[in-house]
């Protein structure tokens, strides 16, 4: 009986060595799992507080664009006005050039009348 024993201790311990390497392994993959799972809750938690932030930011995007839209409105509008102003001074330049008489300008006659004797004629 007592070999009995001596196999059963001799078989007993690598088994029990393989169960609490087993169940060791198995806790550890349970505790990844968890710490994954954790992880997954606190990015979704993340998440809803950025979609609870959204319309915040899309409102404040919405009044950016508004005040910019404004802005370029207003410069359009000044533009135009620069543009029609521009455009009402050449009408005006133009008429007064139309309507002023040009000056009668004398013919201008020689005072000098050329010489043309053939007296000096240049030699190649």
């Amino acid at each position: 009986m007592v070999s009995r024993w001596r196999v059963i201790e001799a078989v007993a311990l690598p088994m029990l060595t393989l169960l609490f390497l087993r169940l060791w392994q198995g806790f550890r993959h349970h505790t990844d799992a968890i710490r994954a799972l954790q992880r997954q809750l606190h990015e979704l938690e993340q998440q809803q507080q950025t979609e609870v932030n959204k319309p915040n930011l899309m409102e404040e995007q919405l009044e950016f664009l508004q005040r910019r839209q404004q802005d370029l409105e207003k410069q359009i509008g000044e533009s135009r006005r620069s543009q029609q102003y521009w455009l009402t001074q050449e009408r005006q330049r133009r008429q007064r050039l139309k309507s002023t008489p040009k000056p009668v300008e004398p013919e201008m006659r020689p005072v000098h009348k050329p010489d043309t004797s053939l007296d000096f004629i240049p030699i190649p």
